[in-house]
């Protein structure tokens, strides 16, 4: 009996180990640059290239697309594969239909980004990126836009930064229930060190938030942004994407999905706006 009791204690200590050393890599796919799609004026999009510093030293970058007549500036933070550069049809798109400055910037790690990527990490990313737009386009507001992974990191980012509107897209709960499907329904969520906690921060932020998630999902289960929206406070607004999977929300979601986020940012920049700037046609 003690000897059982010894092996299932050992073992569960070499899974709590293995999961720790190897969590990073379970969560976070980067690809550096020249990886990827670093050409997107091919796309009809002029970018201007921002190097910027997070407050513990890790150089970053990102993407600044200008609008002719922005009424907001959404930050965007994308999800956990890839870089930047491999969402420039969405900037693309997003450009052509949003009236809005769009700045995307990678995590550490990804893209041209220096560093190691990491929950923590992620959230000081966000800030440096959120003091980059603020310092270099102060007169208008500041959304943030967040794809799956990236839906967590702006809900942090509205706990430690003022921000005018949330746009959370094909987002999640937390670790815990990301982990149920990936360990197939085992509670393995309590051993993990990141946490991801968006379900328990959205319930205190009074923020307006738009939540859009595909039905087809087949990343992060519609069920799980039906849940987080039902945690968030108000003000709040769910639209459904009819057929829509995880990674095409911005292709299959069509006018649905443009016209959702034109109108959250409108509505959102129209208290924020100094009359000078309300007044452009």
């Amino acid at each position: 009996m003690w000897r059982s009791l010894l092996f299932l204690l050992s073992a569960f200590a070499l899974l709590l180990v293995l999961l720790r050393l190897f969590e990073r890599h379970l969560v976070f796919f980067p690809s550096t640059y020249p990886a990827g799609f670093w050409q997107p004026e091919r796309f009809g999009l002029a970018v201007q290239d921002a190097f910027f510093t997070t407050a513990d030293g890790a150089a970053l970058h990102g993407w600044f697309v200008p609008h002719p007549a922005p009424v907001a500036n959404l930050l965007m933070a994308h999800g956990n594969a890839g870089n930047l550069s491999d969402r420039v049809e969405w900037l693309a798109r997003l450009h052509g239909q949003v009236p809005a400055n769009l700045f995307m910037f990678d995590y550490r790690g990804y893209g041209r980004s220096s560093g190691t990527p990491s929950e923590e990490n992620c959230y000081r990313d966000a800030e440096a990126a959120h003091d980059w737009l603020r310092q270099h386009v102060p007169d208008l507001p500041i959304l943030g836009h967040g794809h799956s992974l990236g839906s967590a990191v702006v809900i942090e980012l509205a706990v430690r930064r003022p921000l005018t509107g949330l746009i959370i897209e094909s987002g999640f709960t937390d670790a815990a229930d990301m982990a149920r499907l990936m360990f197939g329904g085992l509670p393995m969520g309590w051993l993990a060190g990141m946490k991801w906690a968006s379900r328990e921060k959205i319930a205190k932020l009074t923020l307006p938030k738009l939540f859009l998630h595909g039905d087809r999902d087949g990343v992060i289960p519609y069920s799980l942004g039906q849940k987080l929206f039902a945690a968030a406070a108000d003000p709040k607004h769910f639209v459904t994407l009819a057929g829509v999977d995880h990674n095409d929300t911005f292709l299959s979601g069509g006018e649905i999905y443009y016209r959702a986020v034109r109108e959250f940012v409108q509505q959102c920049a129209a208290p924020a706006l100094p009359d000078t700037v309300k007044g452009r046609p």
